[in-house]
């Protein structure tokens, strides 16, 4: 059985906390009980080990796992020195919620739930399109270090945070049953990731998978939509795009740490992706939110939450 939360969006959810937090050595998580607020966490480097009332979960890069309120949850296992996830705290509407258990291997009943006032949460799945996520994550922490006029203004973000998240959950089920050639497309793409470098090219890759070099640039197109010198660059750029925000690097350290040899060519990639120079890019995130890896995000949170409708 999976463990599914439906939340009715025709209001926005209320935004109550959200950051970034970097384990130190020997840390786990801390004992906590929600009492009253859903839970959002999305892993971007190492596992968490969480129980959450009698079940245990092993949250890994690239994983969504989505609380819903009234769980006691803590840490049974010490997680890998810096560990790095982004967590967020909202309420939901008088009655906007509910929990459901859906047979695991049922697809179509999970895709029934989906309607257009409603997003649908598992309670943890690996995330098809974290890029995009992420993106959404950023802005979401920007606004909700600025003094905006309105507090709705990180609701709504914090909204469509919510249903990018669904998008992407319906978009794995959608994946579920993937070919022969669709998985090794993503071992393919998996190995990439792992051996980014400034040499890597398509007959390197298909060297390493005994492929021949021009069937492997055109199974990979079939699958994709995108050749490999294409994803590759992407996934130079996401890096950089993550450095912009994190690091006070200048542009030319950023251009060499994620492997672009020439800083004129590395910008104009990176306009073409993101239609923002690099420094209109982190210019554009004028409160940097504040990674909480110097204070201690997981005391016990007992909430009030606000008046609801």
């Amino acid at each position: 059985m999976r463990t599914i939360t439906c939340i009715d969006i025709s209001e926005p959810v209320l935004h109550f906390s959200s950051g970034k937090f970097t384990a130190g050595s020997h840390w786990k998580h801390k004992p906590m009980y929600h009492d009253g607020n859903f839970e959002i966490i999305i892993v971007v480097k190492g596992t968490l080990y969480l129980q959450v009332d009698n079940s245990y979960y092993v949250i890994q890069t690239g994983d969504v796992f989505a609380l819903p309120p009234f769980h006691h949850l803590h840490g049974y296992k010490e997680s890998p020195e810096n560990t790095q996830y982004f967590w967020f705290h909202f309420f939901t509407h008088k009655n906007a919620m509910r929990s459901l258990h859906v047979d695991g291997q049922d697809d179509q009943s999970l895709a029934n739930l989906f309607k257009k006032d409603q997003i649908v949460l598992p309670l943890q799945y690996q995330a098809v399109s974290l890029e995009k996520i992420l993106i959404i994550i950023y802005q979401v922490l920007d606004v909700a270090k600025t003094h905006y006029f309105t507090s709705m203004s990180v609701d709504y973000l914090l909204t469509a945070l919510l249903i990018e998240i669904s998008q992407d959950f319906y978009s794995s089920l959608s994946g579920a049953n993937a070919s022969s050639a669709e998985a090794r497309i993503d071992g393919i793409k998996e190995w990439i990731r792992a051996n980014l470098n400034a040499e890597l090219k398509a007959s390197t890759v298909a060297e390493h998978f005994d492929l021949n070099a021009h069937y492997l640039v055109r199974i990979f197109k079939e699958q994709t939509g995108q050749t490999i010198i294409q994803y590759i660059n992407q996934l130079k750029l996401q890096q950089a795009a993550e450095l912009l925000l994190q690091t006070n690097f200048p542009i030319k350290r950023i251009a060499s740490a994620v492997f672009f040899s020439d800083e004129k060519r590395f910008m104009k990639a990176f306009k073409a992706r993101y239609y923002l120079t690099p420094t209109e890019f982190r210019h554009t995130y004028t409160k940097k939110f504040l990674d909480s890896s110097h204070f201690d995000p997981e005391v016990p949170i007992v909430l009030e939450p606000p008046e609801q409708k």
